[in-house]
């Protein structure tokens, strides 16, 4: 069972890995974190750099330049942005032009004009006044733009280059590395990044808020993204390393509750014989409406009948049938029957047993129904089910058989009928 989830994430995790895109606002950058800054992983702290910052004449360009970029008016930006960089008359200094060249790039950026979007980044690195971080920044951008055009070596080259110059690396900027080398197939140094990434995440301290959503002043430990876990185990998988995936899941179901990790960590329950812990993952799965399918509702009901819920077994395979997730045939009807049956619900358990032993070639489901039958007292029509029973023949215990129907007889006042059946009960027995 481990192996074969593995083996489907990593045709998940292949067929989905896309670039963690980040939106590169000049306002918002998530390539660094500060959160980082108090992870152990974070890269030793880097002398400073002094910052450049615009001239009061470009500051003034850029307050016009916030609200159309806000409002993607992306043609009035370009527009607007070229007076500082077809500035010919040396208005504006090169750390102005630079800024113009990153803001270019996040507007090309944002209309997925790629190409355009890396010639802006890099004349922004070219220009030997431009500010270090956005020049940095730039770096991150540009790997992001070699990984949408699956040029995963320049991805990575220019990535690495960023992490050289950043303080403290985000979480997304490790996972990004990671993608690039998993699509290079260098699977260690991916298995360093992506272990970075969730690292990063998981040494958090992440506030706790009220239902006001006002912080408690109480914190607690961040969890890595999800497609850090899946691409870790894909990765795991690759290098045929030893990673038990228990764990993993149980972080998944509980931060990303989803039918492929229910089902997946039940099946790794299973595989344990941690029995309980299975039905548990396969009941939330079904209380979430994730199942879909036959052999799920099925393992879910015999769960539940071996740990004493009847009732909850039957109202499983009863959805399963609703859903057509489950064939109403002989087998999943008497599992029905007899869960009904076990919950004493003898009402619900009738027509089930009826339609069930209908379509059986053995006589045991008729003398099922007979028996509940008898405990509704109603003898007439339990004698007619055991009756068709013994005629079908087949039984796995004759002679208890022939005891119900002389009981039943008995109850019919048919005494002679009676006497016979109890006969008829010593023979077979």
């Amino acid at each position: 069972m481990n192996k074969f989830l593995i083996q489907f994430l990593v045709i998940f995790v292949s067929i989905n890995l896309m670039p963690i895109i980040v939106d590169i606002s000049p306002i918002d950058y998530e390539g660094s974190s500060l959160s980082a800054a108090e992870n152990d992983k974070a890269k030793t702290k880097k002398k400073r750099k002094r910052t450049k910052l615009p001239t009061r004449k470009a500051q003034k360009v850029f307050q016009q330049l916030q609200p159309l970029i806000e409002s993607d008016l992306w043609e009035e930006s370009v527009v607007l942005l070229s007076q500082i960089t077809n500035d010919r008359e040396g208005i504006y200094s090169g750390t102005d032009r630079a800024t113009a060249w990153y803001y270019f790039g996040y507007v090309y950026f944002s209309q997925e004009k790629f190409k355009k979007a890396i010639k802006a980044y890099q004349s922004l690195i070219d220009e030997p006044e431009g500010d270090y971080r956005q020049k940095n920044n730039a770096l991150y951008s540009l790997s992001q733009l070699a990984y949408i055009q699956e040029d995963y070596k320049q991805a990575v080259k220019y990535l690495l280059k960023w992490l050289d110059e950043e303080e403290f690396p985000s979480s997304d900027a490790y996972a990004l590395l990671a993608q690039g080398y998993y699509q290079l197939k260098d699977w260690y140094k991916a298995i360093d990044a992506i272990q970075n990434a969730i690292d990063i995440r998981e040494t958090q301290d992440i506030p706790i808020l009220d239902e006001a959503g006002n912080e408690t002043g109480e914190t607690k430990k961040g969890v890595g993204a999800e497609n850090h876990y899946l691409l870790k185990m894909a990765l795991y998988t690759e290098t045929k390393q030893k990673l038990d995936p228990l764990p993993i899941y149980e972080i998944l179901v509980t931060h990303y509750p989803k039918k492929l990790y229910w089902v997946g960590l039940a099946g790794l329950y299973g595989d344990r014989d941690r029995l309980l812990d299975q039905q548990g993952a396969l009941e939330a799965a079904f209380d979430d409406d994730l199942l879909d399918k036959s052999a799920e509702f099925v393992a879910l009901s015999q769960l539940l009948m071996m740990h004493q819920n009847p009732y909850k077994a039957a109202q499983v395979l009863n959805k399963g049938m609703k859903l057509e997730a489950v064939k109403e045939d002989e087998k999943n009807l008497k599992r029905l029957a007899q869960a009904w049956h076990a919950a004493r619900e003898l009402d619900k358990a009738v027509p089930i047993y009826s339609r069930a032993a209908k379509l059986s070639k053995e006589g045991e489901l008729y003398i099922f129904l007979g028996q509940v039958y008898f405990a509704l007292d109603d003898f007439k029509k339990a004698e007619v089910a055991i009756k068709n029973g013994i005629k079908k023949g087949k039984l796995k215990d004759a002679a208890t058989s022939h005891m119900l129907l002389g009981q039943i007889n008995f109850e019919n006042q048919k005494w002679d009928s009676a006497i016979v059946s109890f006969r008829k009960c010593i023979d077979v027995a």
